[in-house]
């Protein structure tokens, strides 16, 4: 039995530093780097230009743990695809235009997202259709200022070029 435990154990934590690996805190990434609008400097680092920093409410352990941005989630490219450790079987979505202009009918059906919806599931956690979003996904607190340089990045910017 103790044996079992122990491996059980040990497989726990080398799991969770080979997932949470996955959750690098990727906005240090691109400290310093040049960026085209303030909401893409929020999307990649998660703190504006004044240095005020986007806070997670809620939402998935390693934010709250070790702070991060979008980006460390939904990537770079605001393709999504990052697996949500412990919860492998869950996936970020993508954040692209397209994906946040078409319609849904996945079982949550709901409209796109326009800058008021948009603003909604930032900072409420709640999609189109009035329905919370998965609790993986933080809410996030942050000035209006951010919120709208933001939203008009995701609704409007183009992805980074490194």
């Amino acid at each position: 039995m103790a044996i079992k435990l122990s491996i059980i154990l040990a497989s726990t934590f080398v799991m969770s530093g080979c997932m949470d690996s996955m959750h690098g805190n990727q906005a240090n990434q691109f400290q310093g780097a040049k960026f085209n609008s303030e909401g893409e400097r929020l999307y990649f680092t998660g703190v504006s230009s004044s240095g005020d920093p986007m806070i997670p409410i809620s939402g998935h352990h390693h934010m709250q743990m070790h702070g991060g941005s979008c980006v460390t989630c939904h990537g770079a490219d605001k393709e999504g695809g990052t697996r949500m450790w412990p919860r492998f079987w869950v996936v970020a979505p993508a954040l692209t235009f397209d994906a946040l202009s078409k319609e849904y009918n996945d079982g949550h059906a709901h409209a796109s997202y326009d800058e008021v919806a948009l603003r909604d599931a930032i900072v409420m956690g709640i999609n189109p259709g009035g329905e919370k979003l998965h609790e993986t996904m933080p809410k996030w607190k942050m000035s209006d200022k951010s919120l709208e340089a933001l939203v008009h990045y995701l609704l409007n910017g183009a992805a980074h070029s490194h």
